[in-house]
């Protein structure tokens, strides 16, 4: 029972001395800075341990307690401290490299800086001159904007006031063509009587060696018109001619004139000289003979209607010139807001240069 219930203290305290000595051995391969901080810090594990072992006797004494302190507790402590040492040196030396890259990350940033610095005030040079050069093209766009607005006002006034002119030409234009439109169904038949005529009706009539005195007199009417010799020579010469029909039908209406017309009435102004009499002698002098009254018609209202066409002609050349003179100052007023519009793009590129540097 005895021997049972007995316990065998093994444990044996290390002296100071080799305490010190096994630090020593321990830290051997560490590098602490000098052999004088090794030492200390040797020093400092063997009063450690040392202290706790007296402490630990006084509890004993004092509490009845035991604490056991053992050469292995004293080499975990150091095994503690190497592990403690390598754990801070690794995060010193990380913080250390940060550091050191963040230094020569300043320093990079520095001399970059100081080089903006370079740029910026060459840079400062350019955007003054920018902002001056926009200045002064604001200045002549203004300028060139007002008189572009000037002239854009008396162009627009006088556009305004070549329309009404215009409206009243049309009035007096519309004016003539009523009065002229009035011949219209005289010509209209003439026309359609010639359109039925063949060679062979004026054949027909120029074979005649002595004509019938009403398509004589018709004959002459038409050569009358034509201002040719009123003789039946003449009217069977006309008639030879192949064009002969196609000359009346494009016969300038507008050349008649009052003379011709006094000429053309010794003619129309005899009782017989009607379509309806003529047609009972020659259905192709019925055409000739509508024909002729047509354009007596054609002249009589021409006349009336020629100072109306004096006027109009007046009143289109004068419009024709003042239209050419709008266009002159359309062309020039285009001139002066493309140039203002080019200055706007300079300004607008010069202010973008300006912000960009």
């Amino acid at each position: 029972g005895l021997v049972n219930c007995t316990t065998i203290d093994w444990f044996v305290e290390w002296p100071p001395d080799a305490l010190l000595e096994v630090a020593s051995k321990q830290l051997e391969d560490e590098n602490l800075g000098t052999p004088e901080v090794k030492l200390n810090v040797c020093k400092v594990f063997q009063i450690c341990h040392t202290s706790v072992s007296v402490m630990s006797a006084q509890m004993l004494a004092e509490l009845k307690r035991h604490n056991y302190v053992t050469p292995t507790n004293y080499l975990e402590f150091v095994g503690g401290y190497k592990g403690l040492l390598r754990e801070k040196r690794k995060e010193i030396g990380d913080k250390a490299q940060k550091l050191r890259g963040g230094l020569e990350k300043l320093d990079e940033t520095g001399v970059q800086v100081g080089q903006m610095q370079v740029v910026a005030m060459d840079k400062k040079v350019v955007v003054a001159k920018a902002k001056r050069d926009c200045e002064e093209l604001l200045v002549t766009i203004v300028q060139d904007k007002r008189v572009a607005d000037e002239q854009e006002k008396q162009v627009n006034a006088e556009a305004t006031k070549i329309a009404k002119e215009a409206e009243e030409a049309n009035v007096i234009a519309a004016d003539c063509q009523a009065g002229l439109d009035k011949a219209l169904p005289a010509l209209q038949e003439a026309e359609a009587a010639l359109n039925v005529l063949t060679k062979k009706d004026v054949s027909e009539l120029k074979a005649y060696a002595k004509p019938p005195p009403l398509v004589e007199l018709v004959l002459c009417g038409v050569m009358t018109v034509l201002k040719r010799p009123p003789t039946w020579d003449e009217c069977k010469k006309q008639m030879g001619d192949p064009g002969f029909l196609n000359k009346l039908m494009v016969y300038d209406k507008d050349q008649i004139n009052d003379a011709l017309i006094k000429k053309i009435n010794k003619y129309s102004s005899q009782a017989e000289f009607t379509p309806d009499h003529v047609g009972k002698v020659s259905g192709a002098a019925k055409g000739l003979c509508m024909w002729v009254r047509a354009m007596e018609v054609y002249g009589a209202i021409s006349k009336e209607v020629a100072p109306k066409r004096a006027k109009l002609k007046a009143a289109q050349d004068q419009l024709a010139k003042k239209q050419a003179q709008l266009q002159v100052a359309k062309d020039q007023l285009a001139e002066v807001l493309a140039k203002v519009q080019a200055l706007k793009d300079r300004y607008d590129d010069s202010t973008a240069s300006k912000a960009k540097l």
